[in-house]
């Protein structure tokens, strides 16, 4: 099913959060609707299929992790583009709902430039319609001639979300060296950067695979479903 061009809906159990936003977003060339509880952003989403959905991550019936499950498991909603509203200092939230399925974080206070940029990105590229699972593995890359060692927060068969002590050089693909848990074989993979996100010293990214074979994709989807049943226990 298609979605209705320029949609949006904000989900969050605060009526002064779901004012303000829609005070940013009123000058776009947008439909806008709210919601006030999980449930009723389910519903909405149901029947509306907006392009974008902007949540917090309190939301009265249910977590956040929890909204972002519900939409990528439906079949009606699960191509939805989800982008978390939260704090700067709250980086737990944002792992749990990259996870679950989330494609973007934007942070409070919030800024026009910043969010132009991730509303224009989330309503003109295909969305991620895959779970991930929340894991740290040591993962090596390549760039541009310079080896790096970074931790991956979550993963899934088509990217992963890298953590780094310091930016990473340049432009241009990267060549990622990892094991998963338990394997003895490594993985080899490229991938691009789709989005980078900088708190003090340390750099997170999010990034897209390139290339990957069925060997590979079965590989990491076999471990993601294995951690995930572990994790909704």
């Amino acid at each position: 099913m298609s979605t209705e061009p320029g949609r949006i809906l904000l989900v969050d159990q605060s009526r002064g959060a779901l004012l303000f936003q829609e005070t940013i977003l009123r000058r776009r060339e947008a439909l806008i609707s709210t919601a006030l509880a999980g449930s009723e952003g389910l519903q909405k989403a149901r029947e509306e299929q907006p392009q974008l959905i902007m949540f917090g991550f309190d939301l009265f019936d249910m977590s956040a992790p929890e909204f972002c499950r519900e939409i990528r498991s439906d079949e009606r909603t699960r191509t939805i583009s989800l982008l978390l509203v939260c704090e700067r200092d709250n980086a737990q939230h944002e792992d749990l709902c990259l996870a679950a399925g989330a494609n973007d974080v934007i942070y409070r206070p919030l800024q026009r430039h910043d969010l132009d940029a991730k509303i224009n990105r989330l309503t003109t590229i295909p969305t991620r319609r895959d779970l991930r699972t929340l894991t740290r593995i040591e993962v090596s890359l390549e760039k541009n001639g310079r080896f790096l060692i970074g931790r991956s927060l979550n993963i899934s068969a088509t990217g992963m979300l890298l953590e780094l002590d310091r930016v990473l050089p340049g432009d241009g693909k990267l060549r990622l060296h990892f094991y998963l848990p338990g394997e003895p074989t490594p993985l080899q993979i490229e991938a691009e950067v789709l989005r980078s996100e900088f708190v003090g010293t340390m750099a997170k990214y999010g990034l897209h695979f390139v290339e990957v074979n069925d060997e590979e994709r079965e590989r990491i989807e076999k471990f993601v479903r294995r951690l995930r049943s572990r994790e909704l226990i």
